[in-house]
């Protein structure tokens, strides 16, 4: 019986988004897919009613949809699943070093999202064996107590507070790209995450 409340998982962009620079036909889109389903199932077990802004792996809605979905459903947490690339320019000889697990959270409950931010990255680090690059909030230039990113501005906006989104490490960089291209890996990693929901909600 799922009666512990709701939580809706974001798997990020769309099936084909962002390719793996590592190796061939390996996507953002459909890796985060495939983590957010097992992550799904894990928290199904513990009682958690999940529900999923793409149901399918073709599927790609807009930001303001999938953010919002957690208020309209009444949902406890919000949790958008994506991994990572440089920005900026960091030079070719950097470029696929550059590795590591970091989570942002909605800035319109600092205090109680940070701990949660905390532990989420530290099982995602631990699983991975990758860096740590720290729990961090992003805030628009102009106004600081709204939200960068559009999926955690409009699950707050629609009054789910307690919104996050990880970066699973990087698609560009060959240790953690390997981990997330390797099915046995993201269940065991979708099985650390829901532990750690598990203890917060």
């Amino acid at each position: 019986m799922n009666n512990r409340g709701i939580i809706i998982l974001d798997p990020g962009h769309g099936q084909f988004g962002n390719p793996h620079t590592t190796r061939e036909g390996f996507y953002e889109g459909t890796q985060n897919f495939i983590l957010a389903s097992f992550l799904k199932t894990e928290l199904e077990k513990l009682g958690f009613d999940v529900r999923m802004t793409r149901d399918k792996v073709e599927d790609n809605p807009e930001l303001a949809e999938r953010g919002s979905m957690s208020g309209k459903l009444g949902a406890v947490m919000f949790l958008s699943i994506h991994s990572n690339a440089p920005g900026g320019n960091p030079g070719e000889e950097r470029y696929a070093k550059i590795r590591g697990a970091e989570t942002f959270y909605s800035v319109s409950d600092c205090e109680g999202n940070a701990p949660i931010a905390r532990d989420l990255t530290d099982a995602v680090v631990r699983t991975m064996q990758t860096e740590n690059r720290g729990i961090k909030t992003r805030r628009y230039p102009d106004n600081e107590s709204v939200d960068y990113y559009g999926v955690l501005r409009s699950a707050a906006a629609s009054g789910c507070k307690r919104a996050f989104l990880i970066e699973h490490g990087f698609h560009t960089n060959p240790e953690d790209s390997a981990f997330l291209q390797n099915s046995e890996c993201l269940a065991r990693l979708a099985k650390a995450e829901a532990e750690v929901i598990d203890k917060w909600f």
